[in-house]
C-alpha cells in the first residue's frame, strides 16, 4: 500500500511532523490454503480505507511514521464475505537513498511499511444438500485477519507546483481465515507491483499539498489525500 509521506521542502528547513489522511479503493487477488477450504480457492478483496498517518523526521534521510484508520473488506469468492468498518494501524520508514539540487530535486527513497487489519462477519453457510431442493445451512462468525508487509523503491522529482513520483513494489499478505476451530491461511497472489502520483502544492511554502497515487498489479488501488508538514 506504499502511500505517500509528506515530503520536505527545500525553501525552508525541514518539517520534524508531518500529518496527513488519506482515502484509499483497493482491490487485491488473494488465496487461501487449508483445513477451512478444499483445494486452493481464489477471490478479490476489494477495501475501501481511510486513515490518518502521523511523521516524525528523525534525520535528514530517516523517516518514521505511524497510522490509524479504519477500514472493511468484501470478498464475494468467499461466502458473500462483507465486514463492517474495523480500526486499521500500522507503520514504518522512510530512507532518502539520493537527494539531487533544488530546483529539479530528483530524489530516490526506500519505504518499509507493515499493516494490520482483523475483521468478522456472520454469514450463512451450505453444510449438506447444497444443490439439492432442501439445502442445510447453518449461521456461522467468520473471521479474517492479515498483516500486510511491503517494501517500496521510488524516485521523485519536481515540476512547478507539482512533485510527482512512481516506482515498485514487493508485498506480502499473511493471514488467516478462521470459521470457529478451523482455519485456512490467506496469501497474495501477486507480489510485486507498481505505484506513481504526484504531490499538488497548495501553498508557496510547500507545507501543505493534496496527493493522488495509483497502485497496479499486486494490488489495483486509488489513493487521494490531504498532507500538511508543521
Amino acid at each position: 500500500m506504499a502511500a505517500s509521506v509528506m515530503s520536505v521542502a527545500p525553501t525552508h528547513a525541514a518539517s520534524p511532523v508531518s500529518f496527513g489522511v488519506e482515502l484509499g479503493v483497493v482491490s487485491r487477488d488473494i488465496e487461501e490454503e487449508g483445513d477451512l477450504v478444499k483445494g486452493t480457492p481464489t477471490g478479490i478483496v476489494d477495501s475501501t480505507q481511510l486513515t490518518a498517518r502521523l511523521g516524525v523526521q528523525l534525520a535528514p534521510p530517516v523517516l518514521l511514521f505511524g497510522e490509524f484508520g479504519v477500514a472493511d473488506i468484501v470478498i464475494d469468492e468467499f461466502d458473500q464475505y462483507r465486514s463492517d468498518v474495523h480500526p486499521l494501524y500500522g507503520g514504518g520508514a522512510r530512507l532518502v537513498l539520493f537527494e539531487g539540487a533544488y530546483p529539479e530535486q530528483v530524489s530516490v527513497y526506500s519505504d518499509v511499511r507493515i499493516v494490520r487489519l482483523k475483521t468478522d462477519d456472520r454469514l450463512i453457510v451450505c453444510t449438506a444438500n447444497c444443490s439439492g431442493p432442501l439445502p442445510v445451512e447453518v449461521l456461522v462468525d467468520e473471521e479474517i485477519s492479515w498483516t500486510e508487509y511491503g517494501v517500496s523503491l521510488g524516485i521523485r522529482g519536481r515540476y512547478e507546483g507539482w512533485r510527482p513520483f512512481g516506482g515498485f513494489r514487493v508485498s506480502r499478505l499473511e493471514g488467516t481465515d478462521r470459521v470457529g476451530a478451523v482455519t485456512a491461511d490467506i496469501r497474495e497472489r501477486e507480489m510485486v507491483g507498481f505505484f506513481l502520483g504526484t504531490d499538488i502544492w497548495l501553498d508557496r511554502d510547500e507545507r501543505a499539498a493534496i496527493t493522488v497515487q495509483l497502485s497496479g498489479i499486486d494490488e489495483n488501488a486509488l489513493r487521494i489525500g490531504y498532507k500538511v508538514a508543521f
